[in-house]
Parts: C-alpha cells; structure tokens; sequence
C-alpha cells in the first residue's frame, strides 16, 4: 500500500516526489501547499472536478502530507480484519460491504478501540489481534453541529484479528449495518467490486 494517499469519496490525493510521479489522463497534479487555507480551498475545488486521481508533488511527500493533515480537523479511528480459517469478516452499511471501525473514545488506544468496534458492530466477542495492518487516511465534510462542514482529515487504524468462536456475528442495525457475513478468501472479487475505494488496497491483502 502506498503510504501517502488520502481518499476524497471515491477521488484519491496521492503525495509523491516530482520523480515518481507517472501522468494519467483523469490525474490532475498540484504542487504542494505552503498554507493552511490553500489546502481548504483545493478540497472544495477538487469536489467539482471529474478527476478519479490528484497527485500533489513535493521533494519530501512525508513533508506535505503531514502539512496537508495539519491543516484539517483530525479524528482517528480503528478497526478489525477478522480471519475465521479462510474466511474474512464483512458488515454491509449505507449500500456498500465494509469492515468494523469506529472513532477512538477518550482513553482508548488504538487497539483498544478496533477491538471494541468489532464486538459491537458484528456482535462477536472473544477476537484477538495478530498484528498491525497499514493505516487508511480519507477525508469528509462533519455533517455533526458542532463541527458542521469542517473538513475531517480521518486516520483509520487497522488491526488483523483472529476468532474462532461459534457465533456467525449478529449486525448492529442502530448503526445502519443490515448484515454480518464471513466471505472465503475466493469471494473476496464480490466484496472488491461493491466497496469504498480506500479500503481496497486493504482486501486486496487477503485477495
């Protein structure tokens, strides 16, 4: 997985050296920003464009991602790949196959938190973490008041569990997930094609 690349709904911002960027026809490509408000007002006009990819250039890419971050209200999260034998673990949410996560409460780690989610959203328990997988970053308007129409920069860190208990899961339906399935490794094409675009280089781990 590439380390810098942030998604925008289905666009992906990709921060690269000059050297290893490669054009494409749907890329647009900027270079970095030196303040805050630039980056705010490069969202909003990347809203507007077609461009499936924009490629911000820097000769330091950690540099201007994390300027990019710093310049939006952040809020991180954690969530599970839970492996049963050959199997991985899905909640389908809002149309679209997704895997457990959720913010990270006051006093939580991260770790803590991807545990957490993963009971309350598939209502399992009993799960255990095997590893750490690589972070996914995107970015949203809040649609909360307090924060309403700030632009969220979303860090997502991921965990790979292990269960082996009997229960099939059971949906957190408050949380709008209408189901909990367990899809073989070979399945995994079916979950690739109906997905969020900034957890597919995620699945494509255990494809």
């Amino acid at each position: 997985m590439q380390k810098y690349k942030v998604f925008l709904n289905e666009k992906r911002i990709v921060f690269s050296s000059p050297a290893m960027i490669t054009f494409a026809k749907t890329s647009s490509v900027s270079p970095a920003f030196t303040d805050g408000s630039e980056v705010l007002t490069y969202l909003e006009s990347l809203l507007k464009t077609e461009c499936r990819e924009a490629v911000i250039e820097h000769e330091h890419p950690e540099k201007a991602f994390q300027f990019f971050q710093s310049a939006l209200l952040n809020v991180e999260a954690a969530g599970g790949v839970v492996k049963r034998k050959d199997r991985i673990l899905f909640i389908f949410r809002n149309g679209k196959w997704d895997l457990p996560k959720g913010k990270i409460d006051k006093g939580e780690s991260a770790s803590q938190a991807a545990l957490r989610e993963v009971e309350e959203e598939c209502g399992i328990s009993g799960h255990a973490i095997v590893k750490t997988l690589p972070s996914t970053f995107h970015i949203y308007q809040s649609p909360y008041p307090d924060t309403k129409g700030k632009w969220v920069f979303k860090p997502t860190h991921w965990f790979e569990m292990e269960y082996d208990g009997a229960s099939e899961g059971l949906p957190e339906t408050d949380e709008g997930i209408t189901e909990v399935r367990w899809f073989h490794r070979s399945e995994l094409d079916e979950v690739l094609a109906n997905t969020y675009e900034n957890l597919k280089d995620l699945i494509r781990i255990y494809a």
